[in-house]
């Protein structure tokens, strides 16, 4: 068993037991796993938020907007969170070695899961309408239709969508 001073200083241990450097990632750190896992547990917008929802639950519903090619980058589009944390975006626009970081973790990220890093402005739109969709109904207005998942549908729906669309992708490139 890894003992936690075993750990390297400038790595993290995931859920699943890998051992991450995230200033310097390689495929084989990065886990679909991990990334649901994490990815269920933490919440949009910094946790302000009148309901628990999840940055899982928020790509599920992002990649079902879109369109079959866009669909992987969608739903992988915050992966680099499970291992950085969800952080707002004007806090992250002021953290310069944040998004260095970030922009080469989401590199690994996307090799490893096969779609265009940077992202395709069509994900960055339906990430922007879901960002309106999320905050008018859960913060503007508590608006109890607007469906939150526990962290475990949010993990279970987020690996149910990456196996669905690798069939699809699979199944349209043969």
């Amino acid at each position: 068993m890894i003992k936690i001073g075993d750990i390297p200083k400038d790595c993290i241990r995931t859920n699943t037991g890998m051992i991450v450097n995230v200033f310097k990632p390689k495929a084989n750190m990065i886990s679909i796993h991990d990334i649901a896992h994490a990815l269920s547990q933490q919440p949009r917008f910094g946790g302000h938020l009148n309901r628990f929802y999840s940055v899982a639950q928020h790509c599920v519903l992002s990649a079902n907007k879109a369109t079959l090619y866009n669909k992987m980058g969608a739903l992988l589009h915050d992966g680099s969170e499970a291992y950085l944390l969800d952080m707002p975006t004007p806090i992250k626009r002021k953290l310069p070695d944040y998004k260095e970081v970030e922009h080469k973790l989401m590199g690994v990220i996307s090799k490893k899961y096969g779609f265009d890093y940077p992202l395709n402005p069509a994900i960055k739109n339906i990430d922007r309408e879901m960002l309106l969709i999320e905050w008018n109904n859960m913060v503007a207005k508590d608006n109890p239709d607007f469906a939150c998942w526990t962290h475990t549908k949010a993990k279970k729906e987020f690996l149910k969508a990456y196996y669905q669309i690798k069939e699809e992708l699979a199944i349209v490139y043969i």
